[in-house]
């Protein structure tokens, strides 16, 4: 299941080889004509994507795709958001500052130590 999605509001392209098949060529623009909000559409089976363009107030990017995945232009219900949970990236970020903070003053007090110990040797 490899796929390429790319979306801002009100615009979804969307890239798989799903969309090669000769199924999905024929029922993809009857079904994005009858969904209440899309602006236009444009398919290219030959590399396998389609360009969408919609209604943010009628339909959602999300909509979009479980009506395609429906369809069989999708192997497995896919969201346009990006997949990460709740505050995700916040405790990443904070987990990421954490180590970098532990290990800047463990390798400061390494130094010093170091240097503490050459000078003592001078003497």
């Amino acid at each position: 299941m490899s796929y390429y999605i790319h979306h801002v509001p009100g615009r979804l392209r969307i890239k798989t080889a799903r969309l090669h098949r000769a199924e999905c060529r024929t029922n993809l623009g009857r079904m994005l004509e009858e969904l209440p909000g899309i602006a236009s559409h444009s398919h290219n089976g030959k590399i396998g994507s389609v360009l969408i363009h919609y209604d943010t107030a009628q339909l959602s990017a999300d909509d979009i795709l479980y009506h395609l995945y429906k369809a069989g232009c999708l192997d497995s219900p896919i969201s346009a958001m990006p997949a990460t949970s709740a505050g995700g990236d916040l405790v990443q970020q904070a987990g990421a500052l954490f180590g970098n903070a532990l290990f800047g003053t463990l390798l400061r007090k390494s130094v010093e130590t170091s240097v503490l110990s050459l000078a003592r040797g001078f003497r």
